[in-house]
């Protein structure tokens, strides 16, 4: 479950570093995982909200060289650039121990809520782009807290649910995997693609569609992909038990093979 959030004691954002965009990726035994690809995601979201990002290459090997001053063989690490007028903007990089996520989550499952709003409309800032100003996902992770649960959920104003505030969703109904399409609002997750690519290895259909929350309450499982929570189990939402409550055999398969694909690329 996030941090708590105090609203009273909450800073107010800084105009400099709530602007621009980013990225966070995760280590495995020393090795960027699928760097090329979250690098990618970075320009892509550099050029689509005007900053006038560094060279590439110049941020390849300021990462690579904070990782070996680090030291650390498991790690999380996040790249912003930060817009500066008539400049190109600036590189923040930032290598970090991988935080503790408590094994009951993955072998018993979280819970979630259904919360209204999505972190940007598509029509402002579509959500493709890793935008530095986070207040929606702030505003989201205060209302799980008060209902009590580990995680929110976006929803956007047709009632279609998008994503987490940082990670993706999916579920599973009869050998099936359905997950939301990206045009509705949400990011286009690498840990996603990665799933994607496992879920054809394993001769399981991937469907890309629109999906309610009435199609979560009776999936036969559902889940979170992330860098940080790589594959998680969901068994509550909103009060209703997913599958009697239990994580579900594809979930763990799917995780199973996920930790083989980053054996394989460390």
């Amino acid at each position: 479950m996030p941090k708590l959030i105090h609203p009273e004691t909450c800073g107010l954002p800084d105009a400099r570093t709530s602007n621009g965009c980013f990225e966070t990726m995760r280590v495995y035994n020393g090795k960027m995982f699928r760097f090329d690809a979250h690098l990618d995601r970075l320009y892509e979201s550099a050029k689509s909200l005007a900053v006038n990002a560094p060279k590439r290459a110049d941020v390849h090997r300021e990462v690579i060289d904070l990782l070996a001053q680090s030291k650390l063989k498991e790690a999380i690490v996040r790249i912003a650039f930060y817009p500066r007028l008539q400049q190109v903007a600036q590189l923040n990089t930032k290598v970090l121990p991988v935080p503790e996520i408590p094994e009951s989550y993955y072998t018993k499952g979280i819970s979630v809520a259904v919360v209204p709003g999505q972190s940007f409309a598509v029509g402002s800032i579509d959500a493709k782009a890793k935008y530095s100003a986070r207040l929606g996902s702030k505003l989201a992770i205060m209302d799980s807290q008060v209902r009590g649960v580990d995680e929110a959920i976006f929803m956007s104003p047709s009632g279609y649910l998008t994503e987490n505030t940082a990670s993706n969703i999916g579920l599973i109904k009869k050998g099936k995997i359905y997950t939301p399409p990206c045009w509705l609002g949400l990011l286009w997750g690498i840990t996603r693609d990665v799933l994607f690519q496992i879920a054809r290895e394993m001769d399981n259909p991937v469907i890309e569609t629109p999906l309610t929350r009435h199609e979560f309450y009776n999936a036969d499982e559902v889940f979170f992909t992330s860098s940080i929570k790589e594959v998680m189990p969901i068994t509550l939402m909103d009060g209703r038990k997913i599958a009697g409550g239990k994580p579900g055999p594809m979930v763990a398969e799917l995780r199973r093979r996920f930790h083989d694909c980053i054996v394989r690329e460390s």
